[in-house]
């Protein structure tokens, strides 16, 4: 089945540039929407991909915080993708390949993965269930360049709480953590207990890390998920974010003298 979006997207945005404020970093409109072989019936709504990817799933049926061990699955939270199916999504503003983003990283795609629980129900990290998916890229929406060595639903499964000590939380946390913060590359969680997850992904919220300065793109404006036939599994997605860079020495010193100023007219206007 397939099925086709319009989109609108506005050229005339600074490359490089902060972005108007308010702006979100989640994919804002689905382009094209091909769902393959495989997919279960209600699996099927492409627009699940946009917006935050999920902190919560399963309300009203079987609640619980998304972890490493316990993935989004509820129909209105993923968007499944068969073999010989595609998802193309769009962003109302540039991702950049900036310096600035923690570990080279500047855009990070969330899908249901998760660890098998080897100490269930305490949560030691086992295998890895993950179902792959092709990442591509594009600035204009006709020239694509794949990204190597990512997979789409892979590394790092999501976690949307970074106060939780339960891996199979029937409630949410307090302390939220950071979608555009991407995880350390190096970071390995096999063999490891929650709580040591949770440490080494130092804030974040997880999902695949994409640098698009791999491909030879300063910027891009569309992201393509595909599922090659020949692929057992099919490809859930949850979302995608816009990592956000960390502000330099520069910037900071930038920042700095702006408060000063700041309160120093506030201090006058007393």
């Amino acid at each position: 089945m397939e099925r086709v979006f319009s989109f609108c997207v506005a050229v005339g945005i600074a490359v490089g540039s902060c972005g108007a404020s308010g702006d979100h970093p989640w994919a804002s409109e689905v382009r094209f929407y091909d769902a393959g072989i495989g997919v279960t019936p209600g699996y099927d709504d492409p627009t699940a991909a946009l917006g935050e990817p999920t902190r919560f799933t399963g309300e009203g049926i079987f609640p619980g915080a998304v972890t490493p061990f316990n993935s989004a699955w509820m129909e209105t939270e993923i968007v499944s993708i068969g073999r010989g199916g595609s998802l193309i999504v769009a962003f109302d503003r540039p991702i950049v390949n900036d310096p600035l983003n923690p570990f080279g990283i500047d855009l990070l795609v969330f899908g249901n993965s998760f660890y098998f629980d080897d100490d269930f129900p305490h949560g030691r990290a086992g295998m890895l269930s993950a179902d792959g998916g092709i990442i591509e890229v594009s600035q204009d929406g006709d020239e694509w360049r794949t990204i190597p060595n990512a997979a789409a639903d892979g590394l790092h499964p999501t976690l949307g709480y970074r106060d939780l000590t339960d891996p199979f939380s029937p409630v949410r946390g307090m302390i939220e953590t950071d979608f555009t913060k991407p995880v350390d590359p190096s970071f390995v969680a096999t063999g490891l207990t929650f709580a040591e997850i949770v440490a080494g992904y130092d804030g974040s919220g997880g999902g695949t890390g994409v640098d698009i300065g791999l491909v030879g793109f300063d910027f891009i404006l569309y992201v393509r998920i595909s599922n090659p036939m020949d692929n057992p599994f099919t490809v859930e997605i949850d979302g995608f974010a816009i990592v956000r860079p960390v502000p330099g020495p520069a910037a900071a010193l930038v920042l700095g003298a702006g408060v000063m100023v700041i309160s120093r007219r506030r201090r006058g206007s007393r």
